[in-house]
C-alpha cells in the first residue's frame, strides 16, 4: 500500500469537552485515559471527545440535541455531547440514559426518552489541528461547560475517569505518572488559575476562538517542542 505524503493526510474534524466543577479543594476537571492500544494519543490523559460520524450530521442527532446558533456548528457541538455520553456516561441536557450507548443509539435513547442534549451548553473556546506531518491529523473544536452527574468510563475507548484539579494534572505529567499531549497542557494551564467552576466557565466564555496548529521544532537534545502563533521562531518554521 502506497504511504500517503504528510500533505495528503485526510484531517477529521473532532469534538472535545471540558467539563468543569466545584469541590473543597478548588475547581476540577473530568479528564480520562486513553486506551493503550489506541493509533492516536494512546495511554494519554485527556478530556472526553472524538471524531465527528456521519450520524452528528443526521435528522436523528437534530431531533435528540437543541441548539441555537449557527447550523454549521451544530456537527460539532452533538458530536462533542455524544462523546461525554459514549466516554463517561455524562448527559449534558435532560435525558435520562442507560450505560453502552455507540453513535446514534446515543441520539435515538435522548430522543425516546423525551429529553434533549443541550448543545448551547456548550462555550466554544478553541480550535487545534494536528500538526502536518503526524500519521492521524484532527480538526478538534474545544467546548467547556459545567459538570452534568458523576462520569463512569466506557471501558473500551477510555479508562479511569477522574476529576482533577488541573495543576494536579499538569504535576502527573511533570513526574512522568501522566501523558499528557500539548494541546490538553495549553488548555489545563488556561485554566488552571480560575477558583471556582463559575469563574472558569466565564473565563471560557470571554476567551476568543483561535483556529491553532502547532509546529514541532527538534531540539538540541533530540527532544521536541511545539511551537504556536506569538511564541518566538514560528514563523521561520515549516507551515
Amino acid at each position: 500500500m502506497t504511504e500517503l505524503s504528510p500533505a495528503e493526510v485526510f484531517i477529521r474534524p473532532a469534538a472535545t469537552v471540558i467539563l468543569a466543577r466545584d469541590s473543597a479543594d478548588g475547581v476540577e476537571v473530568l479528564m480520562v485515559r486513553r486506551n493503550s492500544s489506541a493509533a492516536f494519543m494512546g495511554g494519554a490523559h485527556v478530556f472526553p471527545g472524538g471524531a465527528l460520524d456521519d450520524t452528528d450530521r443526521s435528522e436523528l442527532a437534530r431531533a435528540a440535541v437543541s441548539w441555537s446558533g449557527a447550523p454549521e456548528e451544530f456537527p460539532w457541538r452533538a458530536a462533542a455531547l455524544r462523546e461525554l455520553v459514549e466516554e463517561a456516561g455524562i448527559v449534558v441536557g435532560t435525558a435520562d440514559l442507560g450505560s453502552g450507548l455507540e453513535g446514534g443509539d446515543v441520539y435515538r435513547a435522548v430522543a425516546e426518552s423525551g429529553g434533549s442534549l443541550d448543545a448551547d451548553a456548550l462555550e466554544y473556546v478553541s480550535n487545534w489541528v494536528t500538526p502536518l506531518g503526524s500519521p492521524r491529523r484532527f480538526d478538534t473544536r474545544f467546548y467547556v461547560a459545567a459538570a452534568f452527574g458523576e462520569a463512569v468510563a466506557d471501558e473500551r475507548e477510555v479508562f479511569d475517569a477522574a476529576w482533577v484539579r488541573p495543576e494536579d494534572a499538569l504535576a502527573a505529567a511533570d513526574s512522568g505518572d501522566w501523558v499528557l499531549e500539548f494541546p490538553t497542557r495549553v488548555h489545563l494551564e488556561t485554566f488552571s488559575n480560575d477558583p471556582t467552576a463559575a469563574a472558569l466557565i466565564e473565563h471560557a466564555a470571554a476567551m476568543e476562538v483561535k483556529r491553532v496548529e502547532p509546529r514541532p521544532i527538534l531540539e538540541g537534545n533530540g527532544s521536541i517542542r511545539f511551537l504556536v502563533p506569538g511564541d518566538p521562531g514560528f514563523e521561520g518554521t515549516n507551515s
